[in-house]
Protein backbone atom coordinates (compact mmCIF):
# COMPACT_ATOMS: atom_id res chain seq x y z
CA UNK A 1 0.00 0.00 0.00
CA UNK A 2 2.87 2.69 0.66
CA UNK A 3 1.51 6.03 0.36
CA UNK A 4 -1.34 5.25 -1.63
CA UNK A 5 -3.30 4.26 1.61
CA UNK A 6 -6.73 4.57 0.01
CA UNK A 7 -8.51 5.48 3.10
CA UNK A 8 -5.76 8.78 3.74
CA UNK A 9 -8.61 10.44 1.68
CA UNK A 10 -11.27 9.63 4.47
CA UNK A 11 -9.16 10.78 7.00
CA UNK A 12 -8.64 14.04 5.38
CA UNK A 13 -12.23 14.43 4.98
CA UNK A 14 -13.34 12.95 8.25
CA UNK A 15 -13.50 15.99 11.12
CA UNK A 16 -14.39 12.84 13.40
CA UNK A 17 -10.81 11.40 12.75
CA UNK A 18 -8.22 14.74 12.24
CA UNK A 19 -5.69 15.27 14.45
CA UNK A 20 -4.69 11.30 15.15
CA UNK A 21 -8.41 10.78 15.94
CA UNK A 22 -8.02 12.36 19.29
CA UNK A 23 -11.78 13.74 18.13
CA UNK A 24 -13.26 10.67 17.78
CA UNK A 25 -11.58 9.48 21.43
CA UNK A 26 -12.78 12.40 23.13
CA UNK A 27 -16.13 11.66 21.72
CA UNK A 28 -16.57 7.86 22.78
CA UNK A 29 -15.30 8.74 26.30
CA UNK A 30 -18.38 11.84 26.55
CA UNK A 31 -20.84 9.05 25.20
CA UNK A 32 -19.98 6.36 28.04
CA UNK A 33 -19.63 8.99 30.47
CA UNK A 34 -23.08 10.60 29.96
CA UNK A 35 -24.54 7.11 29.21
CA UNK A 36 -23.26 5.47 32.71
CA UNK A 37 -24.39 8.70 34.20
CA UNK A 38 -27.89 8.47 32.95
CA UNK A 39 -28.01 4.88 33.95
CA UNK A 40 -28.03 3.16 30.54
CA UNK A 41 -24.63 2.37 30.25
CA UNK A 42 -25.33 0.18 27.16
CA UNK A 43 -26.18 2.88 25.18
CA UNK A 44 -22.33 3.72 25.65
CA UNK A 45 -20.45 0.83 25.07
CA UNK A 46 -21.94 0.26 21.71
CA UNK A 47 -21.78 4.26 20.93
CA UNK A 48 -18.04 4.23 22.19
CA UNK A 49 -16.83 0.67 20.45
CA UNK A 50 -18.98 1.76 17.04
CA UNK A 51 -16.54 4.96 17.07
CA UNK A 52 -13.34 3.30 18.32
CA UNK A 53 -13.97 0.91 15.39
CA UNK A 54 -14.22 3.81 12.71
CA UNK A 55 -11.20 5.53 14.03
CA UNK A 56 -9.48 1.39 13.50
CA UNK A 57 -10.18 1.26 10.48
CA UNK A 58 -9.42 4.34 9.38
CA UNK A 59 -5.91 4.40 11.05
CA UNK A 60 -4.98 0.72 11.68
CA UNK A 61 -4.81 -0.37 8.01
CA UNK A 62 -2.09 1.41 7.35
CA UNK A 63 0.41 -0.54 10.30
CA UNK A 64 -1.44 -3.82 9.42
CA UNK A 65 -0.52 -3.61 5.47
CA UNK A 66 2.77 -2.77 7.25
CA UNK A 67 3.27 -5.81 9.42
CA UNK A 68 1.23 -7.59 6.00
CA UNK A 69 4.01 -7.08 3.50
CA UNK A 70 7.28 -7.03 5.92
CA UNK A 71 6.09 -10.77 7.53
CA UNK A 72 5.76 -12.04 3.92
CA UNK A 73 8.39 -10.70 2.64
CA UNK A 74 11.36 -8.75 4.28
CA UNK A 75 12.59 -7.15 1.36
CA UNK A 76 9.03 -4.91 0.82
CA UNK A 77 10.74 -2.84 3.92
CA UNK A 78 12.43 -0.89 1.29
CA UNK A 79 10.78 -1.85 -2.27
CA UNK A 80 7.41 -0.76 -1.13
CA UNK A 81 8.20 1.43 2.45
CA UNK A 82 10.80 3.49 1.65
CA UNK A 83 13.47 1.47 4.13
CA UNK A 84 12.77 2.19 7.94
CA UNK A 85 12.23 5.89 7.53
CA UNK A 86 9.64 5.86 4.83
CA UNK A 87 8.18 3.25 7.38
CA UNK A 88 7.99 5.76 9.99
CA UNK A 89 6.99 8.62 7.81
CA UNK A 90 4.19 6.75 6.63
CA UNK A 91 2.89 4.28 9.28
CA UNK A 92 4.00 6.48 12.43
CA UNK A 93 1.24 8.90 12.60
CA UNK A 94 -1.38 6.19 12.72
CA UNK A 95 0.19 4.19 15.53
CA UNK A 96 -1.47 6.56 18.28
CA UNK A 97 -4.79 7.06 16.63
CA UNK A 98 -4.79 2.85 16.86
CA UNK A 99 -3.27 2.40 20.02
CA UNK A 100 -6.02 4.93 21.23
CA UNK A 101 -8.68 3.28 19.54
CA UNK A 102 -7.65 0.01 21.10
CA UNK A 103 -8.04 1.34 24.79
CA UNK A 104 -11.53 2.74 23.70
CA UNK A 105 -12.75 -1.09 23.22
CA UNK A 106 -10.20 -1.85 26.84
CA UNK A 107 -11.63 0.87 28.28
CA UNK A 108 -15.82 0.28 27.97
CA UNK A 109 -15.51 -3.52 28.12
CA UNK A 110 -17.47 -4.88 31.17
CA UNK A 111 -15.20 -6.81 34.07
CA UNK A 112 -15.89 -9.83 35.23
CA UNK A 113 -13.56 -10.60 37.21
CA UNK A 114 -12.89 -9.29 41.46
CA UNK A 115 -10.70 -6.35 40.38
CA UNK A 116 -14.39 -4.85 39.20
CA UNK A 117 -15.10 -3.33 42.20
CA UNK A 118 -11.14 -2.13 43.02
CA UNK A 119 -11.07 -0.56 39.86
CA UNK A 120 -14.56 1.42 40.75
CA UNK A 121 -13.34 2.57 43.91
CA UNK A 122 -9.78 3.51 42.21
CA UNK A 123 -11.99 5.40 39.83
CA UNK A 124 -13.69 7.02 42.75
CA UNK A 125 -10.83 8.19 44.19
CA UNK A 126 -9.81 12.13 43.98
CA UNK A 127 -6.51 11.60 43.18
CA UNK A 128 -6.75 9.21 40.39
CA UNK A 129 -9.26 11.96 38.93
CA UNK A 130 -7.30 14.71 39.07
CA UNK A 131 -3.74 12.18 37.77
CA UNK A 132 -5.88 10.89 35.22
CA UNK A 133 -6.79 14.47 33.69
CA UNK A 134 -3.50 15.54 33.65
CA UNK A 135 -2.33 12.40 31.95
CA UNK A 136 -4.74 12.68 29.41
CA UNK A 137 -3.89 16.14 28.64
CA UNK A 138 -0.05 15.43 27.86
CA UNK A 139 -1.38 12.74 25.97
CA UNK A 140 -3.11 14.78 23.78
CA UNK A 141 -0.26 17.48 23.86
CA UNK A 142 1.93 14.38 22.51
CA UNK A 143 -0.43 13.35 19.73
CA UNK A 144 -0.20 16.64 18.45
CA UNK A 145 3.39 16.32 16.57
CA UNK A 146 2.44 13.22 14.93
CA UNK A 147 -1.21 14.23 14.06
CA UNK A 148 -2.21 16.83 11.61
CA UNK A 149 -2.39 19.35 13.81
CA UNK A 150 1.49 19.48 13.93
CA UNK A 151 1.32 18.84 10.43
CA UNK A 152 2.69 22.14 8.54
CA UNK A 153 2.15 23.25 5.16
CA UNK A 154 1.57 21.22 2.27
CA UNK A 155 2.60 22.56 -1.08
CA UNK A 156 0.31 22.93 -3.45
CA UNK A 157 0.32 21.84 -7.05
CA UNK A 158 0.57 24.82 -8.34
CA UNK A 159 3.50 25.68 -7.06
CA UNK A 160 5.06 22.91 -9.19
CA UNK A 161 7.66 24.60 -11.62
CA UNK A 162 6.90 24.07 -15.49
CA UNK A 163 8.94 21.68 -17.68
CA UNK A 164 10.40 24.38 -20.80
CA UNK A 165 12.70 23.31 -23.23
CA UNK A 166 15.09 25.09 -21.03
CA UNK A 167 14.65 22.93 -17.55
CA UNK A 168 17.53 20.96 -16.61
CA UNK A 169 17.12 17.54 -17.28
CA UNK A 170 17.26 16.85 -13.39
CA UNK A 171 15.45 19.63 -11.65
CA UNK A 172 17.90 20.63 -8.36
CA UNK A 173 15.87 22.15 -5.22
CA UNK A 174 13.78 21.30 -2.50
CA UNK A 175 10.46 22.45 -4.83
CA UNK A 176 11.79 20.00 -7.58
CA UNK A 177 11.75 17.09 -4.61
CA UNK A 178 8.58 17.61 -3.34
CA UNK A 179 6.53 18.25 -6.88
CA UNK A 180 8.24 15.00 -8.07
CA UNK A 181 7.43 12.87 -4.92
CA UNK A 182 3.99 14.00 -5.24
CA UNK A 183 3.39 12.69 -9.07
CA UNK A 184 0.27 10.73 -9.20
CA UNK A 185 -1.20 12.01 -5.64
CA UNK A 186 1.92 9.93 -3.96
CA UNK A 187 2.13 11.47 -0.33
CA UNK A 188 -0.21 14.29 -0.45
CA UNK A 189 -1.45 13.85 2.76
CA UNK A 190 2.50 13.99 4.07
CA UNK A 191 3.77 17.59 4.91
CA UNK A 192 6.28 19.30 3.45
CA UNK A 193 8.62 19.03 6.04
CA UNK A 194 8.25 15.46 7.10
CA UNK A 195 8.63 14.95 3.33
CA UNK A 196 11.65 16.60 3.13
CA UNK A 197 13.15 14.64 6.06
CA UNK A 198 12.24 11.54 4.35
CA UNK A 199 13.90 12.27 1.30
CA UNK A 200 16.95 13.54 3.09
CA UNK A 201 16.93 10.29 5.11
CA UNK A 202 17.19 8.26 2.00
CA UNK A 203 19.70 10.35 0.58
CA UNK A 204 21.86 9.35 3.41
CA UNK A 205 21.30 6.00 2.79
CA UNK A 206 21.87 5.76 -0.87
CA UNK A 207 22.91 3.67 -2.87
CA UNK A 208 21.52 1.31 -0.09
CA UNK A 209 18.50 2.13 -0.56
CA UNK A 210 17.51 3.07 -4.46
CA UNK A 211 13.29 4.11 -3.08
CA UNK A 212 12.05 7.08 -4.99
CA UNK A 213 15.96 7.92 -7.12
CA UNK A 214 14.72 9.86 -9.19
CA UNK A 215 12.69 12.08 -7.09
CA UNK A 216 15.30 12.49 -4.36
CA UNK A 217 18.10 13.11 -6.85
CA UNK A 218 16.53 16.76 -6.51
CA UNK A 219 17.70 17.03 -2.70
CA UNK A 220 20.55 14.18 -3.29
CA UNK A 221 23.72 15.05 -5.61
CA UNK A 222 24.95 11.17 -5.74
CA UNK A 223 21.49 10.30 -6.86
CA UNK A 224 21.22 13.13 -9.13
CA UNK A 225 24.66 12.01 -10.89
CA UNK A 226 23.35 8.26 -10.98
CA UNK A 227 19.87 9.93 -12.99
CA UNK A 228 21.66 12.07 -15.32
CA UNK A 229 24.20 9.22 -16.18
CA UNK A 230 20.91 7.14 -17.39
CA UNK A 231 19.07 9.88 -18.50
CA UNK A 232 22.54 10.72 -20.84
CA UNK A 233 22.65 7.00 -21.70
CA UNK A 234 18.75 6.76 -23.19
CA UNK A 235 19.29 9.98 -24.76
CA UNK A 236 22.60 8.77 -26.60
CA UNK A 237 20.43 4.66 -27.41
CA UNK A 238 17.76 7.28 -29.05
CA UNK A 239 19.79 9.15 -31.00
CA UNK A 240 21.42 5.91 -32.39
CA UNK A 241 17.90 4.52 -33.60
CA UNK A 242 17.54 7.71 -34.83
CA UNK A 243 19.94 8.37 -37.17
CA UNK A 244 20.01 4.39 -38.29
CA UNK A 245 16.34 5.23 -39.13
CA UNK A 246 17.44 8.38 -40.80
CA UNK A 247 20.51 6.46 -42.84
CA UNK A 248 18.15 3.81 -44.13
CA UNK A 249 15.38 6.71 -45.41
CA UNK A 250 18.19 8.48 -47.12
CA UNK A 251 19.47 5.38 -48.84
CA UNK A 252 15.98 4.16 -50.12
CA UNK A 253 15.41 7.76 -51.51
CA UNK A 254 13.34 7.72 -55.14
CA UNK A 255 14.59 8.50 -58.20
CA UNK A 256 12.22 10.05 -60.42
CA UNK A 257 11.94 9.43 -63.82
CA UNK A 258 10.60 12.48 -65.01
CA UNK A 259 11.50 15.97 -63.12
CA UNK A 260 8.50 16.32 -60.22
CA UNK A 261 7.66 20.17 -59.32
CA UNK A 262 7.60 19.59 -56.00
CA UNK A 263 9.57 17.01 -53.60
CA UNK A 264 9.25 16.49 -50.02
CA UNK A 265 11.04 14.13 -47.45
CA UNK A 266 9.47 13.40 -44.26
CA UNK A 267 9.97 10.31 -41.36
CA UNK A 268 7.11 9.46 -39.48
CA UNK A 269 5.93 7.58 -36.67
CA UNK A 270 1.74 7.59 -36.15
CA UNK A 271 -0.54 5.07 -35.11
CA UNK A 272 -2.95 6.59 -37.19
CA UNK A 273 -0.95 6.84 -40.50
CA UNK A 274 -1.54 10.38 -42.56
CA UNK A 275 -4.55 11.91 -43.92
CA UNK A 276 -5.34 15.47 -45.80
CA UNK A 277 -8.15 16.56 -44.43
CA UNK A 278 -9.86 19.92 -46.27
CA UNK A 279 -12.75 22.08 -44.26
CA UNK A 280 -15.51 23.06 -46.69
CA UNK A 281 -19.43 23.21 -46.68
CA UNK A 282 -19.78 19.60 -47.34
CA UNK A 283 -16.66 17.81 -45.49
CA UNK A 284 -18.89 16.98 -42.71
CA UNK A 285 -20.85 14.49 -45.18
CA UNK A 286 -17.86 13.32 -46.45
CA UNK A 287 -16.19 10.23 -45.34
CA UNK A 288 -13.40 8.55 -46.89
CA UNK A 289 -13.78 5.00 -49.03
CA UNK A 290 -10.43 2.42 -48.15
CA UNK A 291 -9.49 0.34 -51.22
CA UNK A 292 -7.89 -2.24 -49.54
CA UNK A 293 -6.18 -1.28 -46.11
CA UNK A 294 -3.42 1.70 -47.82
CA UNK A 295 -5.23 4.47 -49.57
CA UNK A 296 -9.10 6.29 -48.57
CA UNK A 297 -9.89 9.30 -50.69
CA UNK A 298 -13.15 11.01 -50.85
CA UNK A 299 -13.51 15.05 -51.85
CA UNK A 300 -11.44 17.06 -49.40
CA UNK A 301 -10.37 13.83 -47.50
CA UNK A 302 -7.38 11.73 -48.20
CA UNK A 303 -5.93 8.44 -45.94
CA UNK A 304 -2.79 6.93 -45.96
CA UNK A 305 -2.78 3.60 -43.44
CA UNK A 306 0.53 2.02 -42.58
CA UNK A 307 1.86 0.06 -39.50
CA UNK A 308 1.59 1.71 -36.67
CA UNK A 309 4.52 -0.34 -35.21
CA UNK A 310 7.22 0.85 -37.42
CA UNK A 311 8.41 4.07 -38.86
CA UNK A 312 7.97 5.53 -42.15
CA UNK A 313 9.90 6.59 -44.89
CA UNK A 314 7.55 9.60 -46.27
CA UNK A 315 8.56 10.82 -50.03
CA UNK A 316 5.96 13.20 -51.81
CA UNK A 317 6.68 14.11 -55.99
CA UNK A 318 3.82 16.28 -56.89
CA UNK A 319 4.16 16.26 -61.05
CA UNK A 320 2.58 18.73 -63.97
CA UNK A 321 1.79 15.89 -65.66
CA UNK A 322 1.53 11.97 -65.02
CA UNK A 323 4.66 10.13 -64.22
CA UNK A 324 5.67 6.82 -65.74
CA UNK A 325 3.56 3.43 -63.80
CA UNK A 326 6.64 2.07 -61.57
CA UNK A 327 5.87 -0.78 -59.50
CA UNK A 328 9.49 -2.92 -59.09
CA UNK A 329 10.32 -2.85 -55.18
CA UNK A 330 7.24 -2.08 -53.85
CA UNK A 331 4.47 -4.75 -51.29
CA UNK A 332 1.71 -2.69 -53.00
CA UNK A 333 0.87 0.46 -55.36
CA UNK A 334 -2.50 1.78 -55.76
CA UNK A 335 -3.76 5.13 -57.46
CA UNK A 336 -6.83 7.35 -56.48
CA UNK A 337 -8.87 10.42 -57.59
CA UNK A 338 -8.89 13.30 -55.30
CA UNK A 339 -10.50 16.39 -55.43
CA UNK A 340 -9.22 19.22 -53.94
CA UNK A 341 -12.19 21.97 -53.13
CA UNK A 342 -10.04 24.51 -51.58
CA UNK A 343 -6.80 23.71 -52.66
CA UNK A 344 -5.02 23.11 -49.54
CA UNK A 345 -3.86 19.73 -49.85
CA UNK A 346 -1.82 19.21 -47.13
CA UNK A 347 -0.85 15.98 -45.92
CA UNK A 348 -0.35 15.12 -42.00
CA UNK A 349 -0.23 13.39 -39.32
CA UNK A 350 -3.76 14.07 -37.68
CA UNK A 351 -2.21 14.32 -34.15
CA UNK A 352 0.81 16.76 -34.77
CA UNK A 353 1.84 19.51 -37.30
CA UNK A 354 1.89 19.88 -40.66
CA UNK A 355 5.20 18.49 -42.18
CA UNK A 356 4.69 18.38 -45.58
CA UNK A 357 4.21 21.33 -47.96
CA UNK A 358 0.81 22.33 -49.80
CA UNK A 359 0.46 19.00 -52.47
CA UNK A 360 -2.20 21.06 -54.62
CA UNK A 361 0.68 23.47 -57.09
CA UNK A 362 -2.65 23.47 -59.69
CA UNK A 363 -4.80 25.43 -57.01
CA UNK A 364 -8.14 23.18 -56.19
CA UNK A 365 -9.53 20.96 -58.26
CA UNK A 366 -9.04 17.12 -59.57
CA UNK A 367 -5.83 15.20 -59.24
CA UNK A 368 -4.72 11.54 -58.82
CA UNK A 369 -2.77 10.09 -56.39
CA UNK A 370 -0.40 6.95 -56.49
CA UNK A 371 0.44 5.41 -53.43
CA UNK A 372 3.19 3.07 -52.88
CA UNK A 373 4.41 0.87 -49.95
CA UNK A 374 6.95 -0.92 -49.25
CA UNK A 375 6.92 -2.72 -45.73
CA UNK A 376 9.41 -2.59 -42.84
CA UNK A 377 11.76 -5.68 -42.10
CA UNK A 378 9.73 -6.84 -39.43
CA UNK A 379 12.48 -8.77 -37.77
CA UNK A 380 14.89 -5.96 -37.79
CA UNK A 381 12.09 -3.21 -37.33
CA UNK A 382 13.56 -1.18 -39.82
CA UNK A 383 11.32 1.40 -41.52
CA UNK A 384 8.67 0.87 -43.54
CA UNK A 385 8.89 3.10 -47.19
CA UNK A 386 5.81 5.16 -48.72
CA UNK A 387 6.37 7.09 -51.98
CA UNK A 388 3.04 9.25 -52.83
CA UNK A 389 3.11 10.85 -56.40
CA UNK A 390 0.48 13.55 -57.24
CA UNK A 391 -0.32 14.82 -60.66
CA UNK A 392 -3.48 17.02 -61.85
CA UNK A 393 -5.90 14.69 -63.60
CA UNK A 394 -9.36 13.69 -63.12
CA UNK A 395 -11.21 10.55 -62.59
CA UNK A 396 -12.19 8.74 -59.58
CA UNK A 397 -11.79 5.47 -60.49
CA UNK A 398 -9.16 3.25 -58.22
CA UNK A 399 -5.98 1.44 -59.88
CA UNK A 400 -4.73 -1.81 -58.31
CA UNK A 401 -1.70 -1.16 -59.87
CA UNK A 402 0.12 -3.93 -57.76
CA UNK A 403 -1.99 -6.27 -55.21
CA UNK A 404 -0.52 -6.21 -52.02
CA UNK A 405 1.03 -9.92 -51.23
CA UNK A 406 -1.09 -12.75 -49.90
Amino acid sequence: MGEDNPLWDVVAFVPLLFYGAVPAVALAFTAHWLSTRIGRPRIGRVSARTIAATALVAHGVGPLAFLVDVAGDSRCLFSEWGGPEGASLLVGPNLAATAAALCVFSAVRRPRHRLRTMLRRLARARWFRRTGAVAAALAVLGLVPTADLGSGPIAAPGSCPPTTPGTPRVPIGEQAFLCAARQGHGFDAVPDHALLAYGRAQCAAYPRVTHYVHAIASICPPAAADVLREITAQEAAYARREAAAQAICDRSRHRPRIKPVLVAHVREFSEIGMEAYEDHEDSAQEVSVMHGDLVGSAPGHLSISFSPEYEACVTTEVYRRRPPVEVKGWDQVIEVGYHSPTGDFVLRDPMAEPELPNLAVAGKGHYRVRVHYREPDWDAFTPQHLLIMIYPGRGDQVIDLKRAPS
